[in-house]
């Protein structure tokens, strides 16, 4: 075997002799909720000199003692950082995606490293539990409560940067921005048809959300799907309830100021490093380093006493709501170096944030070059100014460290002898300010997009939006920081086009087939957030079950358990504004006093998803900031239909069993169509899983692409795992298959679904058990 491991691009020792297993996923039959990622098993690391050089330079490992080619005196390292890594086996690659640091083994003398190695997309998604969705940066759209404003959004423009521009090309949404399409959310209005500015909130795009989630990961995507105007249609509505109103005075109480001080020394951070060898030259090296300092204050303002300490500076919020950190001013940045020394290398500062001690944001505020030709003091000056919208409850606290991180640098004109190199970064005028948003949303007033947005985190989000269209996502093969997502319903190539693997079988090893069905619960809820608004209450108390939800029970006499596929969103049905003829989305709550009289009560609900449609017909009327109404024939449909005269599609699961209008046609083209084949293939008693053995090489790691089908002996599968696979030993590998119970080629068709087996809803059904609530 030829392997060779890279981490951050530099060759790491190994031992040929040691295991080294990938395994490949796809998906879990038994769990058809999860998506896996490529991973290792922990993988044990030789402690020789490169390898103590380069952790050393990557994972920050410390060492009190002078490192020889057995041993070392490895006291700390950063276990949170993941670096870019690759394996490759006879110049073949067979695995890209993030290494970590896991332990360090001291025995009998000799230092080893205990790493894993997995997907970087599992990596990119767990990162998204740091940020919230309205923690995004949003600023761009700010605008006014205005009827102008919300009108020209009908027109396909927004108010960017304070400069109205179109998010449309031609006859297509860009998918970015906000939107004013109509809800009834139950506020206050002089008459049914009257809305004014302030009883309309706005919907922001998915996909302009999915764009700032991906950009606070580093990462884009490659997807026909999301590019798709299916999905730039999608809105995110906003949850009820009344509307959030912050005035100005709120915003000055609730806030705090402050500036920077500098340590007792004169400096926010004065670090010494030391110069090391490359093992088997004499090339001095500086090792990659982080520095960290706390961030000491001198209050400035303080209205409501919400700093609870200034060294380091620790807030604790007094009211809930969005917080601005805004962190601007000048620095000072020396690097002293030994006499006839230069030295080329990169460096950064950023700004840490931390809410009740768990990092939750690292801004880079600014960044240089150090060049070979400054010498031997460069000082340099840099003025700076950055902010990071957080979202707080009472009693969250606040701190925040300051970061100074220079990459490995070469030294020029150095002696073999370690040198001894000096970092300060010194505040010359900085501060740091925390600022309760302002959300005064009145007729006329700023608003704030990101007000309107959920208290939920992005990986939550991604995850439903994952959910809801059974996305796959993979990296790129030339580029881990482009992912390639479709649906699984997209994903695959066509069956005429399967690999042919069947001589790679090794038949002496047990091949085992296993019903699917085996492995199926015994029902598949496809469901939403739950709600308890009246039109919810009202769909469930008739019907025992939620609106727009789908309950398949896969007729297994032995399963047990329940697959729930949940998505972190609510539903709303469409219904009928009384004495009019607007069909819009309804999220409020009724009253009944003990004489059956019921009053409208606002309801704060869960974000849902709406589709954008067209301008319907309906005669309504506008009010405007001044108070003057503005007649209207059309109206801005949104609702989980992407049409109500002529659906297409629906974002429920299921079709529901009354709608709340008169309606003379409906769709069972809906989200469960996106699950439906690969449920099909668990639950039909044509379904098989293949156990096997094959043997694959680095040839066929390297091309793997889990969109191809496979065909043994005359029989197509999907291919759904590899397991264990250690490349160069000459054994063959487990694998998992799910045989396709469809493909293209008719003249040769594969196992087909009778009629017993076909779990999808039909048109005629639909309209068998259909019935229409005006």
């Amino acid at each position: 075997m030829n392997g060779e491991l890279y981490i951050n691009t530099r060759l790491v020792d190994i031992d040929q002799s040691i295991p080294f297993p990938l395994t490949f996923n796809i998906s879990d039959i038994k769990d058809i909720s999860s998506r896996k990622g490529n991973k290792s098993k922990t993988i044990k690391i030789p402690g020789t000199l490169r390898n103590h050089q380069l952790f050393t330079s990557v994972f920050l490992l410390t060492s009190t003692e002078k490192i020889s080619t057995t041993t070392s005196g490895i006291v700390n390292f950063d276990p949170s950082i993941k670096a870019a890594c690759q394996y490759y086996n006879n110049g073949l690659l067979e695995f890209n995606g993030i290494a970590q640091l896991m332990e360090c083994n001291l025995n009998d003398g000799v230092w080893s490293f205990e790493i894993t190695m997995v997907s970087d997309t599992i990596d990119y998604i767990a990162s998204l539990k740091k940020i919230k969705v309205n923690e995004l940066d949003f600023s761009e759209y700010a605008h006014y409560l205005t009827l102008a404003d919300q009108q020209e959004t009908w027109n396909g423009l927004n108010q960017i940067n304070g400069v109205s521009t179109s998010i449309k090309t031609g006859a297509n949404w860009d998918g970015i921005g906000y939107y004013y399409g109509l809800i009834d959310y139950g506020y206050s209005r002089p008459t049914p048809d009257t809305f004014a500015v302030d009883n309309i909130p706005l919907q922001v795009f998915v996909y302009g959300i999915l764009e700032k989630i991906f950009e606070f990961a580093g990462i884009t995507w490659s997807s026909n799907f999301l590019e798709s105007q299916r999905f730039k249609r999608l809105l995110l509505a906003y949850y009820g309830g009344a509307l959030p109103t912050i005035k100005p005075v709120d915003s000055l109480n609730d806030s705090a100021t402050t500036t920077e001080n500098n340590n007792a020394g004169g400096f926010i951070i004065n670090g010494i490093t030391s110069s090391q060898n490359y093992q088997g030259t004499q090339d001095p090296f500086l090792p990659a380093i982080n520095f960290f300092d706390n961030y000491d204050a001198t209050i400035v303002t303080d209205p409501s006493s919400q700093v609870i300490g200034t060294n380091p500076l620790k807030f604790r919020a007094s009211s809930t709501g969005l917080f601005q950190v805004q962190y601007a001013g000048t620095h000072d940045i020396d690097f002293t170096l030994p006499i006839g020394v230069s030295l080329y290398c990169e460096y950064n500062v950023s700004l840490i944030t931390k809410k009740n001690n768990i990092v939750i944001a690292t801004d880079q505020v600014y960044s240089g070059l150090l060049n070979m030709g400054i010498m031997p003091v460069a000082t340099t000056t840099f003025s700076f100014t950055t902010s990071r919208t957080i979202n707080m409850l009472i009693n969250d606290e606040l701190t925040f460290e300051i970061k100074l991180y220079r990459n490995e640098g070469q030294i020029f004109g150095a002696p073999s002898a370690p040198q001894t190199f000096t970092q300060t970064v010194t505040s010359t005028g900085a501060t740091l300010d925390v600022i309760k948003s302002q959300q005064a949303l009145t007729p006329g007033s700023a608003v704030s997009v990101a007000s309107f947005l959920p208290d939920m985190t992005c990986d939550v989000f991604l995850k439903g939006i994952i959910t809801a269209f059974n996305l796959y996502l993979k990296p790129d093969a030339n580029n881990a920081t482009i992912l390639e997502i479709e649906p699984l319903s997209d994903f695959y190539n066509s069956s005429l086009d399967a690999l042919e693997w069947s001589y790679l079988l090794d038949s002496s090893k047990e091949i085992k087939v296993t019903p699917t069905i085996n492995f199926a619960a015994k029902n598949y809820n496809f469901e939403f957030e739950t709600e308890d608004d009246y039109w919810n209450t009202k769909y469930n108390n008739e019907f025992s079950e939620q609106y727009g939800s789908f309950v398949l029970s896969s007729q297994s006499q032995y399963a047990t358990e329940t697959t729930t596929m949940k998505l972190p969103f609510s539903q709303h049905p469409l219904a009928v504004i009384d004495k009019t003829n607007l069909i819009v989305p309804r999220s409020y709550q009724i009253n009944f006093d003990e004489f059956g009289n019921g009053q409208v009560v606002l309801k704060k609900g869960k974000s849902f998803i709406v589709q954008l449609g067209e301008m319907r017909e309906g005669k309504w009327k506008h009010r405007d900031e001044f108070g003057t109404d503005f007649p209207q024939s059309v109206y801005a449909y949104v609702g989980h239909l992407d049409d109500i005269d002529a659906p297409t599609f629906d974002l429920n699961f299921g079709v529901p069993k009354v709608v709340y209008y008169a309606a003379t046609i409906y769709t069972n083209n809906n989200l469960y169509a996106y699950h439906e084949t690969f449920i099909k293939e668990i639950v039909s008693r044509f379904g098989k899983l293949l156990t096997c053995y094959l043997m694959i090489d680095s040839d066929i790691i390297n091309k793997l692409d889990f969109r191809n089908l496979i065909n043994i002996d005359g029989v197509v599968y999907r291919l759904q795992k590899i397991n264990d696979y250690d490349s160069g030993k000459g054994q063959s590998t487990m694998v998992e298959l799910i045989r396709i119970l469809e493909g293209e080629n008719e003249e040769e068709p594969q196992f087909r679904i009778t009629e017993d087996d076909d779990f999808r809803i039909t048109e005629e059904l639909i309209f068998a058990n259909y019935r229409i609530i005006e």
